[in-house]
């Protein structure tokens, strides 16, 4: 294929739509990383594009386009691989990647749909099948590099220093957009987010709820509310102090995110108050009460407060009801499990329904 001629200037008005694009894209990493991958070809010759990202935990999240096809993979990161040294060192430029691993030996990856292949023979493929040309340039996010942007070529030498310096400028305004785009993410995660227990807060039950009730709806599924407090929780407070208090509902929170992952959901909405929202709960609700149960009593809890109990109550969304109909009578039926409360007869750890069938797991 021939490479399209075009001016300096023609060149540069591209670049500016391309970072017009970056710049509508910043609101989430995601779209950040469609983004990139759309735009690349209007400014180089490459049927390839690579934005591999670093994890967490350490690890790479490969995000690839190769001519319209996107294959996203978990690396592991090895110190000698090419990408592991261009994130540590400079931009780097290979006209062809066999002589190039001819001269430094180095762990070479290539991404395929079936998975990731190490250690590839790059003269054992037909050239016409892999990248022979690739640029490199690390990629910088809040002062650290955080990942590597590369662009490859089946043709060997399609790149030149024009081209190295391009995708450099790209590569600039690429980490402005994802460190834009992840602080909008972390600030939406906080408006979520409930800070004591790291559960999300009553904004995201109102936003979250709807939606998962319309999934519900559209698959002919149930979907069950649970209503939970801390039993006597303002004598907690007043006995042992707000710390402790604190101490005591961070806990319950972790409880309530470990026993109630995906699908279902926890959430605290206030003071002492948490909701659950649980599918199928009539065949799901009692292994998951037992399950609570058992956590809540094996849980390290702070000096003092003595046995743990959560008060809930369950209910089925009303026919016609929105969800505020929906709260207020999983509510009624948690208070009711609490005037159900009577010495000598009653839940000293776990979670207690106010009925026989859930008092005792």
């Amino acid at each position: 294929m021939p490479r399209p001629e075009t001016t300096p200037l023609v060149r540069y008005h591209q670049l500016v739509q391309v970072l017009a694009s970056l710049a509508r894209s910043s609101h989430e990493v995601e779209a950040v990383v469609q983004a990139v991958h759309q735009q690349v070809g209007t400014l180089f010759h490459a049927q390839i594009t690579l934005l591999a990202l670093r994890q967490p935990g350490g690890d790479w999240r490969w995000e690839l386009y190769e001519e319209n096809q996107r294959s996203t993979q978990s690396i592991p990161f090895y110190p000698d691989g090419i990408i592991e040294g261009v994130l540590r060192g400079r931009p780097l430029s290979i006209p062809d990647i066999g002589d190039y691993l001819e001269v430094f030996p180095g762990r070479f990856r290539r991404m395929v749909r079936e998975g990731v292949l190490l250690d590839v023979q790059v003269r054992d493929e037909p050239k016409n099948q892999r990248a022979q040309s690739m640029l490199y340039v690390p990629l910088e996010v809040r002062g650290e590099r955080a990942g590597v942007l590369s662009i490859q070529s089946y043709e060997p030498g399609a790149f030149d220093d024009t081209d190295l310096e391009f995708l450099e400028l790209l590569a600039q305004h690429v980490s402005i957009a994802l460190e834009n785009a992840a602080l909008r993410e972390e600030l939406k995660r906080l408006t979520r987010t409930d800070a004591l227990t790291g559960l999300p807060n009553r904004r995201a039950f109102y936003h979250d709820v709807p939606l998962c009730r319309e999934k519900a709806r559209r698959q002919g599924r149930e979907l069950g509310l649970v209503m939970l407090d801390v039993h006597e929780f303002k004598q907690v407070n007043d006995d042992f102090g707000h710390k402790t208090g604190d101490a005591v509902l961070a806990t319950v929170g972790q409880i309530l995110a470990q026993e109630c992952p995906s699908p279902d959901a926890a959430f605290r909405l206030s003071g002492d108050e948490f909701a659950l929202l649980v599918w199928e709960p009539r065949t799901r609700l009692e292994p998951l009460a037992t399950r609570l149960t058992h956590a809540l009593r094996a849980a390290d809890w702070p000096p003092g407060p003595g046995p743990i109990c959560l008060q809930g109550g369950v209910a089925l969304p009303p026919p016609d009801g929105d969800l505020d109909e929906w709260l207020s009578q999983a509510d009624a039926r948690m208070y009711t499990a609490k005037r159900r409360r009577i010495v000598g007869n009653q839940v000293d750890w776990g979670l207690d329904f106010g009925d026989a069938a859930h008092a005792r797991p």
